[in-house]
């Protein structure tokens, strides 16, 4: 996800350069300024900023000013610069500032947009790769697949060695939504300052699935009364799956009587309830058994097994090895 501040005091110039981004760059998070003032105090506030695209001429700090104080504070942001004039001693300015491009007024649509990929380095195929995960996701949240879109995360997170993939998916499904997530700016920080490695692979599934019970806790209230008895049950299940989850519970949360509860599960999946939270529960055992460094008692803890016998006979009921030698299988091939 990239992170553009606009600075540029013609309000209707700042509104088309804005959309023309947004629309070019998807997922993009635009920041606007119409003074150098505010630009500074962007520059102050942001973590980050990919690329800023100012105006030379506008009211004090003028964007010479406000480009030399960004240079005190980064060098590795991208700066492209906006100007009605094309004269040596701009261009010397620049230069030693080491502006990466500039654009002459008045600017034609394409020449920006092109000018903006090429300055991000801006890849194609990755972005395509980012719309189609997101229109999979967004529909795992309109049928409220809440299990499929958990299975998504850790096969991506598996498979990137990093949650930043997900970080921006994330933010577009948000944004796509207009969904208000209280803790989204902490929980992503959180993630993008975390190195993906066994020690801290738990801490990451954990803040990938807060985010994703707010997202999908916004979902359920907004479709309640649209969604069927057995998914219900199951977003209950997993969106709780580090509790302790009883029949009793998830009835009275799907609003049904847990005889007929019951019965569902057997109809859909052809076991008992209490199989079937076992199953889920163990598989992510199994995840954190093999990626993280948890001990075994942690892990049982942690899915609210308070009694680690208990735990392991479970384990090796449903897949037939016990939790040590699992790991152990999975650490000689590794």
């Amino acid at each position: 996800m990239y992170h553009i501040l606009i600075v540029e005091d013609e309000a209707i110039e700042l509104a088309v350069l804005k959309k023309v981004i947004s629309n070019s760059i998807e997922g993009a998070e635009i920041f606007t300024a119409n003074t150098g003032r505010e630009a500074v105090e962007w520059i102050d506030k942001l973590t980050k900023i990919d690329l800023m695209l100012v105006d030379i001429n506008i009211p004090l700090p003028n964007g010479l000013e406000v480009i030399r104080y960004l240079r005190e504070k980064s060098k590795e942001t991208k700066i492209l610069v906006i100007t009605a004039n094309d004269d040596i001693d701009m261009a010397r300015n620049m230069f030693s500032l080491k502006v990466d491009d500039y654009l002459l007024k008045p600017v034609k649509t394409q020449d920006l947009v092109e000018c903006v990929k090429r300055t991000l380095s801006f890849d194609e195929e990755k972005e395509l790769t980012l719309k189609q995960d997101k229109a999979l996701l967004l529909n795992y949240l309109e049928n409220f697949e809440y299990s499929l879109w958990a299975e998504y995360l850790i096969d991506d997170l598996l498979k990137e060695r990093s949650s930043g993939h997900l970080v921006d998916l994330f933010y577009q499904i948000i944004q796509h939504k207009e969904l208000s997530i209280p803790y989204f700016s902490k929980n992503k920080q959180q993630l993008n300052s975390t190195a993906y490695n066994c020690k801290n692979f738990y801490k990451i599934i954990r803040l990938l699935m807060q985010i994703t019970n707010d997202i999908f806790d916004l979902a359920y209230k907004q479709n309640d009364n649209k969604i069927e008895p057995i998914k219900r049950a199951q977003y209950y299940i997993d969106r709780h799956i580090f509790q302790d989850v009883n029949l009793d519970d998830v009835a009275d949360k799907t609003f049904i009587s847990t005889c007929y509860l019951s019965r569902l599960y057997k109809k859909h999946f052809g076991i008992s309830f209490s199989q079937y939270v076992a199953e889920r529960k163990i598989e992510l055992a199994k995840i954190l058994l093999r990626h993280s460094d948890l001990q075994i008692n942690q892990i049982a803890l942690e899915l609210s097994y308070n009694d680690v016998n208990y735990f392991c006979r479970l384990f090796k009921k449903v897949t037939e090895i016990t939790p040590s030698d699992y790991r152990a299988k999975f650490e000689s091939v590794s």
